[in-house]
């Protein structure tokens, strides 16, 4: 029994180990949730589920993306309303095992915003959980966290808060500890070996140098990549919008810049309206509406540190393009002319040239980078969409090949 006791404090404190050491690779899972709703909000508490993607940069620290459904029924009905919540965090991992963590960030809230009566909302979100492991590839997910907007869309109240705990599972893919060609030398035999004039072996890693080593793996490459996030935007009817954005991206790096193009689309959950004035001189609330946004971005990006995680800038120029444009006209009176005027306004107005300007977090691991960003686009006078837009996406990215052309010999 005694034997056994010690097999196994010491087959736990082995998996301790192996569990620690996460950086560099990707947490996957899912869960099942449970939801207390603000009161105001007049819904009854729920179950939901989700699933989340994250990233550890270091052993302590990674971001992560997290996406949540649940329908709950409004307090005394048996009406079910839709409801999610879309949110990016910053991870912090504590303990000998890094088991237990806090994370918070920026919420995006959705309340049935389709249908009559419904809304969104914007705000933080903070939590705290401990992971039980499983193995070192896997791990059990306790949380319980709370999302809080400052200003509600909701007609019942100011602010609103929803406590949310959730369970479910975690998966870790990636890179694990390294094994040694050949395990290090006793200081004896080195000490040995160096009076006699000879050459200590190094201690080697399988495989070859490791990424940090090789300087030269992110200049002149050609990177293809995917990217997903928000956008925001208002117009001079509609308040401001949290639409899902998608795209694809062409990445060629010199020395310490890169060349960015990319093309995105982003879907709407529900039309957006603009007021135009008809040409009757009348403004008729909404009167044209849209309900998709295309953007074709070029430019520059600056990535100075040249480190396996590194903050990078630039700017370029892009055309945003209003998708599905319909104008009505509410004071036309039948007059085909007239209402083909309001149309053509519209149209003219769906597509503008704008600056835009990134930030964001380059995490390279060999060929493929994780990135994460924030993109600021200028206002357009005439434009459907009112004032500057903010675009927060994450994504990955893949090296093909080198874009340099190399000198050769021939006969």
């Amino acid at each position: 029994m005694r034997v056994a006791t010690v097999m196994g404090v010491l087959l736990l404190g082995g998996a301790a180990t192996l569990s620690a050491q996460h950086a560099h690779q990707f947490e996957i899972g899912g869960y099942a949730s449970y939801t207390r709703f603000d009161r105001a909000f007049l819904l009854d508490n729920t179950i939901g589920g989700g699933g989340r993607l994250a990233f550890w940069i270091t052993d302590w620290l990674g971001i992560e993306g997290d996406g949540l459904y649940q329908k709950p029924h409004a307090t005394g009905s048996t009406a079910t309303l839709p409801v999610w919540f879309a949110s990016g965090s910053l991870v912090l991992n504590f303990g000998s095992e890094r088991s237990f963590y806090v994370l918070g960030g920026y919420s995006a809230m959705d309340f049935n915003s389709t249908g009559v009566g419904g809304f969104r909302d914007a705000g933080a979100h903070g939590a705290i959980g401990d992971r039980i492991y499983i193995s070192d590839r896997a791990a059990l997910r306790l949380e319980a966290g709370a999302h809080y907007a400052p200003k509600t869309q909701s007609p019942t109240g100011n602010w609103a808060g929803q406590v949310v705990g959730s369970a479910g599972l975690s998966f870790f893919l990636g890179p694990t500890r390294r094994e040694k060609i050949y395990p290090e030398i006793p200081k004896q035999r080195r000490d040995s070996i160096i009076a006699a004039g000879g050459k200590v072996p190094q201690a080697e890693p399988r495989g070859g140098p490791t990424y940090e080593r090789r300087s030269s793996d992110w200049q002149h490459k050609w990177y293809w990549g995917g990217q997903g996030g928000l956008m925001v935007f208002r117009t001079n009817y509609d308040s401001y919008s949290f639409e899902p954005t998608f795209g694809g991206h062409w990445l060629i790096t010199g020395r310490r810049t890169a060349l960015y193009a990319a093309y995105e689309q982003s879907f709407f959950l529900s039309p957006r309206h603009v007021t135009f004035i008809e040409p009757s001189g009348t403004a008729s609330p909404g009167n044209v509406q849209f309900n998709n946004l295309r953007r074709i971005m070029v430019g520059v990006l600056a990535f100075p540190a040249q480190l396996r995680v590194e903050p990078f800038a630039g700017g370029g120029f892009a055309i945003m393009e209003a998708l599905n444009v319909q104008a009505s006209c509410a004071t036309c009176a039948g007059s085909l002319a007239q209402e083909a005027a309001l149309q053509d306004a519209a149209d003219n107005a769906a597509t503008k040239a704008f600056f835009w300007w990134m930030g964001g977090i380059d995490i390279k691991q060999g060929r493929l980078a994780l990135f994460g960003h924030y993109i600021l686009t200028s206002s357009a006078a005439s434009f459907l969409i009112q004032g500057t837009t903010h675009t927060f996406q994450g994504g990955v990215r893949y090296s093909f090949g080198s874009a340099k052309e190399g000198i050769t010999d021939r006969q």
